[in-house]
Formats: C-alpha cells, structure tokens, sequence
C-alpha cells in the first residue's frame, strides 16, 4: 500500500444512520467510498430502522439558540458531558435536519410537545410491539443507502470488519471477512459507526456488569462492539462505558413478542415505586426511566423486580406515552396485576414478607411531608411523586431494556479517534453509538441517539474531505493539522501503541516523557543543596561547584533519556 495511492478515500465500517449519513456526504464532496455492513440481509436489522424516529436535543428543538440547547445538555449530565462534542452537536443539528430534508426525507410533527416536533415520516403506528418497516427510519435508511450506489460508492452487506490496517501509527484500511474470505482494502480514513456493545455479553458484563441474561435486548441485537474493539487494539482511548440507554418494559417481553421495544414502563415506575421480590425500593425513581433501567441492570439477582402504583398514577401518567401502557400493555398480553388492598397485592406478586406495604406508607409518609432522605433508598424529586393509595393497587413485572450503549470510543470536535494521550490518532473517524462523551454520565443522560449520529456522521465526512485535499496537496497521510510536533506525536504513537508498545512499562514511559524535564528539575535541586551546604565557608566558590556538578548531572541525565528514545524508535516496528 503506497502512501500517494488508496483503495478508497474513506472506508466507513456500518450502515446505520451515522454511517450512511457520513456516505452520501463523502460522495457529495468528491470521496471514494466503501461502506461495511455485517447484515446479510437487503433490509438489514439496525438500531436506527427500529428506532422511534424523532431527531431533537435533550427532547428540545434543534433549531432553538445554540446556549439554551448547550444549557439543556448540561442540565441533563449534572455538567459531565464533553463540552467541545456538545458545542459541535448543537451547532449543527439544524443543519443534520436540513440536509436530511435536502435528500427527500419528510418530517411529521407527531404530538404537541416540542421533544417530538421532528419525528421522520411516516411515523410508528400507536400500538405496542415491533413496528418499523415501512416506517420514517426505514425509509430513510433504504433511500441513504440507494443514494451511496446511485453516486458511485460501494456498498457491501455480508460484510464483517475484522481489523484496522496501521502503518506509522496511523489508520490506512481494514482487513473485513466476506462471505467465508477475507479480505484487505486500503483507505485514507477509516470511519467506525457500528453502532455500541450492547449485544456482546463479554463486553456487557465487563463494562456494566449485572446479568446479562436478565436484560432484555430492545434494539436490533446487532451491537458487538466490534468497531470500539478495533479501535482499542489500535490505542484509541475508551470513555464512559458503564451507561445505556433504554427502558423498563414489562418482564413479559422475554417470552411474548407484541410487547416490546413499546410500551416502555417509564412514566409510571417514576410517579410510583419500584420494588424487588421482597417489596423493597431499589432505586431513585425521581431521576428518569433511563437511570432506572441502568439500575436495575447492574443488579446480579436480575429480579424480579415490580413497579407498583395505584389507579390514579395508572390513569394519568400510565396514559401519557407517545405509545402507553394503558391500554396497550394488556391489550397486547401484558401482566398488570390488580388488587384491592397492598396486603393482597403482596400475596399476587409473592411478596411475603409484609414488606410492601410497610415499603408504601413510608413511600407515602414521604410524599406528603416531602421529605424523601430518610427513606432507605432517597429519593429525588426532578420527577413528581405520586401517593399510592386509590384502589386498585397495581404491579407489573418489570426488565431492565437495553437499546444502545452510550460510551465508548473517544473523540474530539472533528470525529477524530483520540488515543490515551488525546491525541488524534490519524486516519480513524468514528460517530454514532460506537463513540462516548456525550451521553451518560451518573445521571445515564440521554441527549439523542439519532441527532447524535447524524451530526457526527456529517462531521466525520467533512473531515475526511478536508485531509484528504491536504493530502493530496502535501502528498503526506498525516493530517495537516497535526503537523506540529509531528515526529514527536508520531513517536509518542509508536511508542504507547497498545499491541507492541511499552503500555506495560511504566517506568520506560515516564523516562521517555518527562526524563528531560526530570533531569533539568533534579540538576537545579543539586544546585540549590550545593550552595546551601558551602556558603558558609566558601561562599564564592560554592557557586563553580554547583555548577560543575549540577551540568554534570543535567548531561548525564538527558543523555540516559535520549538514549532510551533512540533504542524505543529502533525496536519499536513501524
């Protein structure tokens, strides 16, 4: 593989929206693009043809000002998301809904809340269940992935990527198995837009632990991680690992079909409670669905868990869903149990104990005195809490759902891979739910998968197109902007690179860091303990001596570092 002569100008591993987006807008700047997709399928399963379909920003209008939509953002992460990937996010998301409307997408608004004013059309239908052929998502996608063909890129499904190809450091192709052969294309930029880890039980219960088995998986089950695993053995730096996104659905959906990825259990677990077996609370319900579906999926037991209400919450917030549990849960084959009193509520669900009922008036005495700290488990009040005390009381069996995984590969403002020193590693791109930064957090904060993808979709084209021009002008792969210290970066990269490097030997790598500024700091110290020992006797003299040695000292030194770099550059392979 030459340097001044590529396969493809970019190679983009994944078809979701991140990944198509990034495609057309490639071949719209003049690339040569190769786009990777695992599915065998001509409509294959992704997150995002499953999806809901609504694009906003922390459920607020993309086109609103910039600092109310950075200001949501922080609000939503207690101030822990990325503040460079958020100023890029809401600067552009206006500008991912125009260009989405350039391509022939429509948009419907689907209710009177703002969260849903840009809902791709057509929209899901009102029921419970699976619902996305045909829908807004899905035409898009279909439409993004005919535009690459139409426009000269090549697009091949049955496609797995296996590895990053590097040279120098940097990200020149990817080896891919196709069809039972592998095979190796060459590229100026790779962009991995995969999608998270969510299906890959290695990866769940080492990042988020829990039980694996007692999470049901929401989305498309095609996350493996594949793309930040790739990027990892190249020394791509991981963040945020820990938190999903995704709902509570009834426990039924293991087993019954027409009841998940809706109706989601949100709006009622966090106006009531929500118990385990024993009919205690488990978590802070007053922070959001999500949070409490990461809860309950970092606990071992993996159930049973139920969220208990009344007649009252089961009316009002039960009914306020885009797609609500009442009525659709039951209707759909869902287990609601009802009771007349908590005592025979408890005999329903197997609690024994009388621990439930104990569990609500504490939960009620709460409420009403608003006073939720000294409950066993405090709760906050972002959320309204709502007595439980019309009968019927109710429980639904409840699973934590996982949809897609909101940490991973770090990036900055331009999509660029950084490396555990947040340098840019050149070459590799990544965008959409392979990357972290954003979303998470303690909170599990949910800004916007959708809108997410997109925007770093459009950016991560973008990007390409510019160090692809200066490539060509330079006739060097290395980015221009990284131009500066460019043997250092380069050396740094080689020598930290996580397959061959010095990762595991720390003590070499803080020489090669900091042995000369170390050695400068330790000759001055020698100076200062010289002169102070001396002076009293030989005051003139003392100065020469300290000198002499402290020089002594400085060249040793630095020549010891310097030594060290030269063995590194010689051992190190390129």
């Amino acid at each position: 593989m030459g340097d001044q002569h590529r396969d493809y100008d970019i190679i983009i591993i994944g078809a979701g929206i991140a990944g198509l987006t990034a495609a057309v807008r490639s071949l719209e700047l003049g690339l040569r693009v190769l786009v990777l997709e695992k599915g065998v399928e001509e409509i294959y399963p992704c997150n995002t043809r499953q999806s809901g379909g609504v694009i906003h920003i922390g459920f607020l209008d993309p086109y609103r000002p910039q600092v109310e939509l950075v200001d949501i953002i922080n609000q939503r992460s207690s101030g822990e998301a990325n503040q460079e990937l958020s100023n890029v996010l809401t600067k552009n998301g206006w500008r991912f809904i125009d260009w989405l409307k350039s391509k022939g997408t429509n948009f419907i608004s689907f209710n009177a809340q703002e969260g849903y004013k840009w809902c791709i059309a057509p929209p899901r239908a009102l029921r419970a269940g699976i619902d996305w052929n045909g829908r807004g998502p899905d035409v898009v996608l279909r439409d993004l992935a005919l535009k690459v063909e139409e426009m000269g890129g090549v697009f091949k499904r049955k496609t797995r990527a296996l590895s990053l190809v590097t040279k120098r450091g940097c990200c020149v192709g990817v080896e891919a198995d196709t069809e039972a052969q592998k095979i190796e294309w060459s590229s100026f930029h790779v962009l991995i837009a995969d999608g998270g880890f969510q299906s890959n039980r290695l990866l769940f219960e080492k990042y988020i632990g829990g039980n694996f088995d007692r999470v049901f998986q929401r989305g498309a089950r095609t996350g493996m991680g594949d793309g930040l695993k790739m990027a990892e053995e190249v020394g791509a730096k991981l963040v945020g690992l820990e938190k999903f996104y995704g709902h509570l659905l009834c426990a039924d959906a293991f087993n019954n079909d027409k009841i998940w990825p809706y109706p989601e259990l949100d709006a009622i677990a966090t106006a009531g409670i929500l118990v385990d077996g024993n009919g205690g609370r488990v978590a802070d319900e007053g922070k959001s669905g999500v949070y409490l579906t990461n809860a309950l999926a970092k606990i071992k037991s993996g159930g049973p868990f139920f969220v208990v209400f009344d007649e009252a919450i089961w009316a009002e917030p039960g009914s306020s869903a885009r797609i609500p549990a009442n009525p659709l849960l039951e209707e759909a084959g869902g287990t609601v149990f009802r009771a007349q009193t908590l005592h025979e509520l408890e005999r329903l669900i197997g609690c024994s104990s009388n621990k439930l009922c104990k569990t609500v008036d504490a939960y009620n005495s709460a409420v009403g005195t608003n006073n939720f700290n000294d409950l066993p488990v405090p709760r906050s009040t972002t959320i309204k809490p709502w007595k439980i005390i019309k009968p019927p009381f109710m429980a639904i069996p409840v699973c934590p759902g996982i949809t897609y995984t909101m940490g991973g590969i770090a990036t900055d403002r331009y999509s660029r891979v950084l490396d555990e020193d947040n340098i840019p590693i050149p070459g590799l791109l990544a965008a959409g739910a392979a990357t972290g930064g954003l979303e998470g957090g303690s909170r599990a904060a949910y800004i916007g998968g959708l809108m997410k993808s997109g925007v770093f979709g459009l950016i991560a084209a973008e990007q390409a197109a510019k160090q692809r021009e200066n490539s060509r002008v330079e006739k060097d792969i290395i980015p221009q902007e990284a131009s500066v210290s460019d043997s250092e970066q380069r050396l740094s990269r080689q020598i930290f690179d996580r397959p061959h490097g010095l990762a595991n030997f720390p003590v070499l790598r803080w020489v090669i860091r900091y042995g000369i500024f170390g050695t400068i700091v330790f000759a001055l110290i020698i100076f200062a303990v010289i002169v102070a020992s001396l002076w009293s006797n030989m005051a003139l003299l003392s100065f020469g001596i300290a000198i002499l040695i402290s020089l002594l000292v400085a060249v040793i030194g630095m020549g010891f570092t310097e030594l060290i770099r030269l063995i590194v550059q010689l051992l190190i392979p390129k």
